[in-house]
C-alpha cells in the first residue's frame, strides 16, 4: 500500500483545467432539474494540500484573466483553503456542487492506501450513497448508479493510453447506455505525441477538447446537451469538434 504519486501533483495545472470544467457541467446538469449521478475512475481523495501552493495561486490566476467563467471553480477552492487548508479534489468538488442534487456516487481507487483515506473522508463528511470501488473496471459491478437519470462521468487514469482505457471501456458504456442524459470528461498527461481519444461512450459523442501539453482533456455528451456543454467548453477555452 504506497503513496499515491498523486499528492505531487494535487492543484497542478492539469487539475485546474479539468476541475474547473467538471464544476461548470455539473452546474449545467443540476440547473436540468434532474438527479445527477456521478462517477470518477480514479479518484484520489477528496482532498488533500496542495502540491506547490505559491505555482497554483499563480496558475489559477493567469487562468482566470483568460477564463473568468472558471471563477466559481476558483471559488469553490478558495474557500476549501480558507477553511482546512486543502485544495478540493475532482470527487471532493462534485460532491460540493452536485449536492442535494445528487443521486449516487461511484469512486474508483486502486491504491490501497488512498482508498482507506478517501473512505475516512467521505465518513467523515457524512455523504449519503456514495460507494468506494477497487479498480476504475469496477465502478459499475453492482450496478449502483441508477437507470433514467443524469451522469457526470471524470476519466482520469493519467496517461489515457489504449491500454488504459479498454479494461473500463464495458463499464463506461453501459453506464451511458441507461442514463437518460450522460456528460464525460477524460484527462490524459502526455509528454509524447497527443492523446488518441478513445470511441465515444454508447449514445454520446465527441464535442471538444483541451490541448494544453502536457495536459489534454476531451468531453464527450449525450446529443440533448451538447449546445449547452460547447458553450461551456467555449468560455472555458476548449476547442470545439
Amino acid at each position: 500500500m504506497s503513496r499515491n504519486r498523486q499528492s505531487g501533483n494535487v492543484g497542478n495545472l492539469g487539475d485546474i483545467i479539468k476541475h474547473a470544467a467538471l464544476v461548470e457541467l455539473a452546474s449545467l446538469l443540476v440547473g436540468t432539474g434532474e438527479p445527477v449521478s456521478f462517477v470518477d475512475t480514479h479518484t484520489f481523495r477528496l482532498h488533500a494540500p496542495l502540491a506547490m501552493p505559491e505555482r497554483f495561486h499563480r496558475e489559477v490566476a493567469e487562468h482566470l484573466k483568460q477564463y473568468p467563467a472558471a471563477a466559481r471553480y476558483f471559488e469553490i477552492e478558495r474557500a476549501s483553503l480558507e477553511r482546512s487548508g486543502d485544495y478540493r479534489c475532482s470527487s471532493g468538488l462534485m460532491l460540493d456542487v452536485l449536492g442535494p442534487h445528487r443521486s449516487a456516487a461511484v469512486l474508483g481507487e486502486a491504491n490501497g492506501l488512498t482508498r482507506a483515506e478517501l473512505r475516512e473522508q467521505i465518513a467523515e463528511e457524512g455523504h449519503p450513497s456514495v460507494y468506494v470501488v477497487d479498480d476504475a473496471s469496477a465502478v459499475d459491478r453492482d450496478a449502483r448508479i441508477p437507470a433514467g437519470e443524469a451522469l457526470l462521468v471524470h476519466v482520469d487514469p493519467f496517461a489515457l493510453t489504449p491500454a488504459a482505457f479498454a479494461p473500463i471501456a464495458p463499464a463506461l458504456d453501459a453506464l451511458a447506455a441507461r442514463a437518460s442524459a450522460a456528460v464525460f470528461v477524460l484527462y490524459s498527461y502526455t509528454r509524447a505525441a497527443r492523446t488518441e481519444w478513445p470511441a465515444a461512450p454508447t449514445g454520446t459523442s465527441f464535442v471538444a477538447e483541451s490541448r494544453s501539453a502536457p495536459h489534454e482533456c476531451a468531453l464527450y455528451v449525450s446529443a440533448q446537451l451538447a449546445e449547452s456543454a460547447r458553450s461551456v467548453a467555449t468560455l472555458l477555452g476548449w476547442r470545439l469538434r
